[in-house]
């Protein structure tokens, strides 16, 4: 892979990183902002049921979002290494269309094909 491409695949990653940083941010106001609502106007158990949904809800999403921070960064470490690009399990070079839509991915199509598969 071309210098100018993992510069563009970094950019990329870069940005999303930014983004899920803000989202996980937002989200922090958000739950923050319910959880000092709903807790001082919490009425009835429908109340409660609908704060505990949320509260849920956001936190899925936190963990979602950490995991993509992981994947990012993984992506970030392969990029200075050399690697990024090549897939782990067979060594085959990733499609540019599948790293430009999911530039932290690990595995050719493939192999992500096989890995489906077998779960």
């Amino acid at each position: 892979m071309t210098k100018e491409k993992m510069d563009y695949y970094k950019e990329l990653l870069i940005k999303e990183r930014q983004e899920i940083m803000q989202e996980l941010t937002n989200g922090e106001e958000t739950a923050r902002d319910l959880f000092e609502t709903d807790s001082s106007n919490v009425n009835d158990s429908v109340d409660d049921a609908s704060f505990t949904v949320a509260h849920n809800i956001l936190s899925v999403l936190n963990k979602k979002s950490q995991q993509s921070l992981l994947s990012i960064e993984s992506a970030l470490r392969r990029i200075e290494e050399g690697t990024f690009g090549t897939c782990v399990s067979c060594g085959n070079e990733i499609n540019e269309n599948r790293l430009t839509s999911i530039p932290w991915t690990t595995l050719c199509i493939d192999c992500k094909n096989e890995a489906e598969k077998r779960k």
